[in-house]
């Protein structure tokens, strides 16, 4: 079946290359750009990009329409990125962590207990430093279209009560596939178990994990409360996400094409961060009817396993940018 579904997705994604690459007379006139993310129909982020869509099609009086493949509809995020850059017509949903396999110094910007605020955040990723390296993506086949998309404070959720890091000891818990995700995980002292957000409904009914870290809408919006009943209010991430998509295909439009794309994109930035930022509380009270019990921790504990983890984590870094990161910003 995932065969299958692979095959019709990369079918679609194909067929629009082709017409993106052998149809430059069409492209002037419509454009229609794929937009993926594993979110759920309804999530905060789903309804953030229903208003792109609107914005785009309404600003370029109908010239370029978005059309929206939630729930991973065309694969994982590595999947999907792979076909971005190919040249491929997609918007995808990214994260600083995944794209820190080519700009390395990006991942810090999610390394856990940067930031304790979305004001921070941007602050921090429209800064002039991030911004240059943000551009850095250019030549290794990414632009980022949207650099400062909230998607929400990251919070665990398992089978298991944490009241302390240790009590995640052993725990297998999925986490995004990126390198600096695997080492909150480890800060706790269980498992990271990469997998695309898509897989984990399942491995969670399957034991193959026993928890999974995401903000409370997409906990919510993905039904993960039917399978583990601790939400856990570690606060690890607040977590910044950008849009992205391929050079190539960014370069083969026209500057208005680019203009109207990044100008709707700044707007469906503020609308859906400020939803997320409003709707966060109203999730985890939609979990607790759900079953769930929140656990308040004492964050200090968490905070300082991170902080050791970390230390040496990443020697491609230069010397001591996490600590500087956090200290300016906390």
């Amino acid at each position: 079946m995932k065969k299958a579904v692979f095959t019709v997705c990369l079918g679609l994604i194909m067929s629009a290359m082709v017409f993106v690459v052998g149809g430059g007379a069409a492209l002037a006139k419509n454009l229609e750009i794929m937009v993926a993310y594993s979110n759920q129909p309804g999530e905060p982020v789903d309804q953030a990009v229903t208003r792109w869509a609107e914005l785009l099609e309404k600003e370029s009086k109908g010239t370029i329409k978005l059309k929206q493949f939630p729930s991973g509809q065309l694969g994982g995020e590595v999947v999907v990125q792979q076909q971005a850059k190919m040249g491929a017509p997609i918007i995808a949903i990214a994260s600083y962590g995944s794209l820190a396999d080519l700009v390395p110094d990006l991942g810090v910007i999610n390394a856990p207990y940067v930031g304790t605020n979305v004001a921070q955040k941007v602050d921090l990723v429209r800064s002039e430093k991030f911004t240059k390296l943000i551009n850095q993506l250019e030549p290794k086949g990414f632009h980022v279209v949207v650099p400062d998309f909230y998607y929400g404070t990251r919070q665990l959720l398992a089978k298991r009560k944490a009241m302390k890091p240790e009590d995640m000891k052993g725990v297998k818990i999925r986490v995004q596939n990126a390198k600096i995700a695997n080492y909150w995980a480890k800060s706790i002292g269980a498992v990271p178990t990469p997998m695309a957000l898509s897989e984990a409904y399942t491995s969670m009914s399957q034991g193959i994990v026993d928890g999974i870290e995401n903000p409370a809408g997409t906990l919510y919006g993905g039904k993960f409360y039917e399978q583990a009943k601790y939400l856990v209010l570690t606060n690890h991430d607040v977590h910044m996400t950008p849009w992205i998509v391929g050079t190539a295909f960014w370069k083969s439009l026209t500057d208005e094409q680019r203009r109207l794309i990044s100008s709707t994109g700044r707007k469906m930035s503020e609308y859906g961060s400020e939803l997320i930022r409003g709707t966060e509380q109203g999730y985890i009270d939609k979990l607790v009817a759900g079953g769930v019990e929140v656990v308040k921790v004492d964050m200090g504990p968490y905070v300082e396993n991170a902080k050791k983890v970390m230390k040496g984590a990443f020697p491609e870094w230069p010397p001591g940018l996490y600590e500087e990161t956090m200290n300016s910003l906390n």
